[in-house]
């Protein structure tokens, strides 16, 4: 019997490029796709098979395309790499083959997931905190409710789906909010079927936050079982403020643990996951502040913790009977090497003692056995070296933080 094929689309990303090495090295077929000729999972010596498609934003081209190619059993699995990609494969649920439609998260799940107004309603059904936060309706209903809300705050997208990778903002006050709050630009599609995704919500900014970031991730099997596990914490990352993780390390925390595989039992059901929260310093609560329904970007980490989720993912999807992993490992630190070692050096010429952890590192793409991908992405990161630079350079201190600012009464 011939193994299904993968589709790995978001070819240039992280999680993209996990992917392909994971189920590569497996022996597992797939088939990497991009519109553009030379992506960096290509470049893998685990890739054996591209072909271009269609680009995956432009959905009014990319959801028929992918539609067919699944009908047709041409494509059979779509590894979920992105929350677009977890939110393409939920709206074309009906066109996989049965055999996997059965097993993967149900569409109504992945949506409660990437969408964070409907995420925290799913929280309060799983008796999970999560911080302060609302949804206006309008801008103009946000900027006239501007005074009642807790400051700081965060305006960001309810999801990036459709919207992109807009990272928000932090308004320090009701004027600052009034001038900050728009509607963000859309995808068509997206924006016809989901108009209330283009509006930000504000959330509150939890005091000490930066200090504070936590993960746990894993896979779940068909009824919610744990196949893999880990927890981790969220050491750095780039912009400061609000950004992506540039440096993660092992937690050993079985509460985090627990509730985080629970959560994500709840909320999505089976299936790769991710869930973040905030430790809140005033009452040591867990705040859940995100649930990713698919690979997330460090999830080389992982791999490398004896979690391969990638290639977990695939037995389950694929029907096979996977008994749970043995704890993950703990003696790891994660990085995303360049901004990384950026913010090392700023924050040296800043006169900031030197920080990290002297432990293994496990890099975000570096693989010395497979080293083409890694020379092509850090590329692609210093097109444009300002960006790199200016976010840690306008830090104040080790790492801009607005932790000290008055919060306004709710």
């Amino acid at each position: 019997m011939i193994a299904p094929r993968v589709a790995i689309f978001d070819a240039d990303a992280p999680g993209a490029l996990a992917f392909t090495r994971s189920l590569g090295r497996a022996g597992i077929p797939t088939r990497v796709y991009s519109p553009r000729r030379f992506p960096v999972a290509r470049l893998s010596k685990h890739c054996t098979d591209f072909a271009r498609c269609p680009d995956p934003e432009d959905a009014a081209q990319f959801l028929p395309w992918l539609e067919r190619e699944l009908q047709s059993g041409r494509i059979q699995l779509v590894a979920p790499t992105s929350d677009w990609i977890a939110f393409v494969i939920a709206e074309l649920h009906d066109a996989f083959a049965p055999e996997f439609r059965a097993r993967l998260a149900a569409p109504s799940a992945v949506i409660d997931s990437l969408f964070k107004d409907r995420f925290d309603v799913a929280c309060a059904a799983a008796g999970a905190r999560v911080p302060w936060a609302a949804y206006p309706a309008s801008v103009d209903e946000a900027r006239e409710r501007a005074a009642a809300y807790c400051y700081p705050a965060i305006l960001k997208p309810k999801s990036h789906v459709g919207v992109g990778l807009e990272r928000g903002q932090v308004v320090r006050d009701a004027d600052e909010l009034r001038r900050a709050y728009r509607a963000y630009p859309m995808e068509p599609r997206v924006a016809s079927r989901h108009p209330a995704l283009a509006l930000p919500m504000i959330q509150e900014y939890v005091p000490g936050a930066l200090d504070n970031l936590y993960s746990v991730s894993g896979v779940l099997g068909q009824s919610g079982d744990v196949i893999a596990a880990a927890a981790s914490r969220k050491a750095a990352q780039w912009p400061p403020t609000l950004g992506i993780g540039i440096e993660f390390h092992c937690c050993e925390d079985d509460e985090l643990l627990a509730r985080g595989v629970e959560l994500a039992a709840r909320v999505l059901g089976r299936g790769l996951f991710e869930v973040e929260f905030i430790r809140d310093a005033r009452s040591g609560e867990w705040l859940a502040i995100d649930l990713n329904p698919r690979a997330h970007g460090f999830v080389s980490f992982d791999i490398a913790r004896n979690n391969d989720l990638p290639l977990l993912w695939y037995r389950l999807a694929t029907g096979e009977t996977v008994r749970p992993a043995a704890p993950a490992r703990s003696d790891l630190v994660w990085r995303h090497a360049l901004p990384y070692q950026v913010r090392r050096w700023v924050n040296r010429l800043k006169g900031c003692p030197p920080q990290g952890s002297s432990a293994p590192s496990v890099d975000i793409v570096n693989d010395a056995s497979d080293p083409l991908p890694s020379a092509a992405f850090i590329a692609v990161m210093l097109r444009h070296p300002g960006g790199l630079l200016r976010p840690f350079l306008k830090a104040q201190g080790d790492d801009a933080r607005p932790d000290s600012m008055q919060l306004a009464p709710g």
